[in-house]
């Protein structure tokens, strides 16, 4: 006899119908009236282990139920099946995935930044000791996948070209896959950049943009003090015809709903709204360097109320939803063996808000992995499955325990440690239903690889 999964959202909507959501599989659907009486018949017969015939209704919807995950075997455990995954994501060494700043040298001069003002540009050395890293590998490869980042990576574009000739080559000759994607502050992506990146596999960017401009040119202003909201708005104008284009809007207590629709209004008049996808980050004070930012950062729980709010907005202005809740394996690479962020002087580390900070890296890139290195496991010891909160939990597919790091500062409080759909996943699946109405209506939709 069938269960019902342990992973189920349902939850009323309007006009009489019902939102159901699966977090293990990803499913979403929508019962009407009629179809919700016929699911609370069968999960009553499903709880009380029900073992003789049911109506054509009920056989016809419980096949649906099977197929979306809402059901599953009795003797199925989902919690081993979600550890299973997990492993298998964890211990995966035929994909690698590689986040490589060319240069940690930046044009901005952002107040928030953790890298402080770092400067370094990868030398010839480092760039072939990253090549034969992937070479050694490369037989036994089925993709690898790098993203460009730094620093502003495109001051080193040349680096990025030589990387990607070099891996190009070696996945024909390998014939494993290879893709690419970059984040930058958008000043340098020219349309010259863009059809240099173009070529060279590199599908996506993320673009950050913080606020309307009279915001992020207070906020990002460019290192002599000048503004670039104006020329990273024309520079998207050109990159949305050429590659995916996400924006990423940096979340803290000085934001409110004006502000997002000051900068929506920018968009717009950029006639940008259907051509990229925004997306909100919820600024943390992640190292010593931006502690200034502390008080005005938001927790989890206390962002997950904005964020959703600002979603709202942009479905009111026409822009689509990207952000949806999908069941995933692993958070991040700080939990996985196979992936690497390699900066400028070939130092590895396990996490974005280390890279540069010498005391945080797990080893080098023209040395064995030390897999036993105290900073490889300081991230990776963390086990989804080791925590009975987790484990307890009905989002854990979509987050697989959050951020390691931000349970280590958190210091395991919730609201500072879990991830927003943990709050916000009610609300959220409202607004996605909407989005794919609206979607559903409007056929031209913005095409774009998940950054």
């Amino acid at each position: 006899m069938p269960k019902l999964s342990r992973y189920n959202h349902i939850q009323p909507w309007r006009d009489g119908t019902y939102l159901a959501f699966n977090a293990r599989s990803g499913a979403v659907a929508l019962l009407d009236t009629s179809h919700f009486k016929t699911y609370e018949q069968v999960a009553k017969k499903l709880q009380a282990q029900w073992s003789g015939p049911m109506p054509s209704e009920e056989e016809a919807l419980l096949k649906q139920l099977r197929y979306g995950s809402f059901v599953c075997d009795d003797d199925f455990s989902e919690l081993d099946w979600l550890k299973f995954e997990h492993n298998k994501a964890r211990y995966d060494v035929d994909t690698i995935g590689l986040v490589i700043a060319p240069t940690m040298a930046c044009n901005m001069a952002c107040a928030y930044c953790y890298e402080s003002n770092k400067r370094g540009r990868m030398s010839d050395e480092t760039v072939r000791a990253v090549i034969d890293f992937v070479s050694q590998r490369a037989k036994s490869l089925k993709g690898l996948e790098v993203e460009w980042f730094g620093g502003e990576p495109l001051l080193a574009v040349d680096v990025i070209e030589r990387f990607s000739r070099a891996f190009i080559d070696l996945s024909e000759t390998h014939k494993f896959d290879y893709s690419s994607s970059i984040i930058s502050n958008g000043y340098l992506l020219t349309a010259e950049t863009v059809d240099r990146l173009v070529p060279l596999k590199c599908a996506s960017i993320q673009v950050t943009l913080d606020g309307p401009s009279h915001m992020h040119n207070r906020k990002r202003p460019l290192k002599n003090g000048q503004s670039s909201f104006d020329t990273i708005i024309r520079n998207l104008q050109y990159a949305v015809r050429k590659m995916g284009v996400s924006i990423r809007v940096n979340v803290d207590k000085s934001f409110s709903a004006a502000t997002i629709r000051e900068l929506i209004s920018e968009l717009k008049q950029a006639d940008l709204q259907d051509k990229v996808w925004v997306n909100f980050g919820m600024l943390e004070a992640a190292t010593s360097v931006c502690s200034n930012i502390a008080e005005n950062c938001y927790g989890a729980a206390d962002f997950s109320k904005v964020e959703t709010e600002y979603f709202a907005l942009l479905l009111e202005e026409g822009f689509r939803i990207q952000k949806l809740p999908a069941p995933t394996s692993v958070f991040c690479m700080a939990q996985q063996v196979g992936c690497f962020l390699v900066d400028p002087d070939g130092d590895l580390y396990r996490c974005f808000n280390n890279v540069g900070d010498k005391a945080r890296a797990s080893g080098h890139i023209s040395t064995a992995v030390d897999f036993r290195h105290p900073e490889f496991n300081r991230l990776f010891r963390f086990d989804p499955f080791d925590n009975a909160e987790c484990c307890a939990c009905s989002i854990l597919p979509l987050c697989m325990g959050s951020c390691p790091a931000r349970r280590q500062n958190g210091h395991g409080s919730p609201e500072k440690t879990c991830d927003s759909w943990k709050y916000n996943l009610e609300p959220m699946l409202e607004i996605i239903a909407l989005a794919r109405q609206q979607a559903a209506a409007s056929p031209v939709a913005a095409t774009q690889e998940k950054p």
